[in-house]
């Protein structure tokens, strides 16, 4: 996983320094999602459902919470925006949905983004 965390902030600094800026471990092994909000690092875990803050400047985990999906369903992506982390998550068919938290974790609601 620390190639993945690593190319996605070479995508970053590619934006701005051209350069890679900070490498560090993934704080788990399957990581589907990357976000970045206020000078965080935010992270999924699919496999055990975990949505970690990360200092970017150290790659410490400062928090986590645990993500609540639907059975059969998998987090395959985050987004941060406005203090809300949105969990995006698919059942490997044509349905999918997007779960919406703030950022101390407490569950806000979903929505159907039927058609996958």
């Amino acid at each position: 996983m620390k190639i993945t965390v690593m190319v996605v902030l070479s995508i970053f600094a590619l934006a701005g320094a051209k350069s890679v800026v900070k490498t560090f471990d993934a704080p788990s092994g399957d990581i589907s999602g990357l976000g970045w909000n206020d000078d965080i690092l935010w992270a999924v875990d699919a496999l055990n459902k975990k949505v970690y803050k990360i200092d970017p400047s150290s790659g410490d985990v400062t928090g986590f919470f645990t993500i609540s999906v639907a059975a059969g369903y998998q987090a395959t992506g985050l987004a941060v925006q406005n203090g809300y982390v949105y969990i995006g998550a698919w059942n490997n068919k044509k349905d999918a949905y997007v779960y919406k938290y703030n950022c101390s974790g407490s569950y806000l609601g979903s929505v159907n983004m039927c058609g996958g």
